[in-house]
């Protein structure tokens, strides 16, 4: 009994000290990464409710399944060609202004159309101008590790990804709108309550984003030597030519084909009647559940993952996701226990892509040329969009069939991610 207590306060002051080992990490990013995971966590957190619930909406608006897989393709066709003029527009001009002007456009144009949609081109409206923000996709990742330390970034990767676990964590507030308002409504409230969020944001950045060191190599007139930056087709010569960052970008990819699939068809899944057939408000419980151990790594494990344990923690959570897919396809009807327990071994999926995978890929592109870095995510996005495009409009088809198929062919993605990592 002695040892147990000893060892438990042991355990107990590890805990705490890495805890601590977190935050003070976040005294040595660069300005711009503390500005931009603030404001972050405004915004993510009713973001992520507007996810999860936009795809019941439109079903509430008089959208089928094939329907709502074609809308989940704007965005990916938007992606094939945004991103790149994003980085170009961001090279030229500066991250901030192209930042901020598109996620005024995109944010704020598409939850005030989400909030007065009544009609189903009005939805598909939204979802068009939601896509707008592909843009600015490599921009964001550019400002928000530019001018922190590669071995800091993870720390930054694993709070921004936190902040939008957390709003899968209190998901059962929009739960509970929906609950009390019916689901048109009740989405209305949450669309509400994050477009004055976002203008909030907007401000915030605007007020206190400064041009990085990095960022202060791309004025417009600059076209010298290793200050330009390499075009599209030199930087896929340089993708190519590094087998490791190659890998990585092919990583990306199809970590990006397996969310349209998951994201749109999952909150369906829960509360189909050919499938779970839970209780709108109660679906909510499920990101809910998922949130809290992926946020408890993340907070804890993460942020001090050594970089020679990362290939097999990435390896570690696809295996994870895989068991978490095979238990949801195999949930009777009716078993939110089940469900739940999905979604937690599926929610290692997210966590590795969004820190760990995107860490590595980072730290890599850094290894090389550092002033690739928008231009390349900019092509990842790309090439993600252009793999990706088919995805939902075959998963709508694939769901019309038999509501599983989406979840087998993301747990073949994720096989296929195992294999690559194994032989990187």
């Amino acid at each position: 009994m002695w040892r147990k207590k000893v060892y438990d306060g042991v355990a107990m002051a590890k805990l705490v000290e890495r805890v601590a080992q977190s935050f003070s990490d976040v005294k040595l990013w660069g300005r711009n990464s503390k500005i931009f995971v603030a404001t972050e966590t405004l915004y993510g957190i009713p973001m992520q409710w507007v996810w999860f619930y936009q795809g019941i909406f439109m079903i509430n608006l008089g959208m089928d399944e094939v329907l709502i897989g074609f809308t989940a393709m704007l965005p990916l066709l938007f992606q094939i060609f945004m991103p790149i003029l994003g980085g170009h527009l961001a090279d030229k001009y500066g991250r901030k202004p192209i930042l901020i002007a598109f996620d005024t456009i995109a944010g704020i144009g598409a939850l005030f159309v989400w909030l007065i949609a009544t009609e189903v081109w009005q939805a598909i409206l939204a979802v068009a101008l939601q896509a707008l923000s592909a843009t600015i996709l490599a921009v964001r990742e550019a400002v928000q590790i530019e001018d922190t330390e590669s071995s800091y970034r993870v720390s930054i990767y694993s709070l921004v990804t936190s902040v939008y676990l957390l709003g899968g964590i209190l998901t059962p507030i929009a739960g509970a709108l929906i609950s009390l308002y019916g689901v048109i409504q009740g989405c209305r409230y949450v669309f509400l309550i994050t477009l004055v969020s976002l203008m909030i944001m907007l401000i915030t950045r605007q007020m206190y984003l400064t041009k990085s060191k990095l960022g202060s190599l791309f004025p417009s007139s600059n076209n010298e030597g290793l200050l330009r930056s390499e075009g599209y087709k030199e930087t896929l010569e340089v993708v190519a030519e590094h087998r490791k960052l190659l890998t990585f970008f092919i990583l990306v990819v199809i970590g990006n084909m397996q969310f349209p699939l998951v994201n749109t068809f999952r909150p369906l899944y829960l509360i189909d009647a050919k499938a779970l057939a839970l209780d709108e408000g109660i679906a909510s419980i499920v990101p809910m559940a998922s949130s809290v151990p992926s946020l408890i790594a993340l907070s804890f494990l993460i942020p001090r993952l050594k970089h020679e344990h990362m290939r097999k923690a990435l390896v570690f959570s696809y295996l994870c996701s895989i068991l978490g897919l095979i238990t949801l396809i195999l949930a009777p009807k009716g078993s939110l226990i089940l469900a739940v327990l999905s979604a937690v071994l599926d929610s290692a999926r997210y966590m590795a892509f969004y820190s760990i995978l995107r860490v590595f890929f980072v730290n890599t592109i850094y290894e090389i040329n550092p002033l690739l870095i928008v231009k390349i995510m900019s092509l990842t996005t790309a090439f993600s969009a252009i793999a990706s495009c088919p995805v939902p409009l075959v998963g709508g088809y694939l769901y019309a069939a038999n509501p599983i198929l989406p979840f087998v062919v993301t747990a073949i993605f994720l096989a296929v991610s195992v294999g690559l990592m194994l032989k990187a």
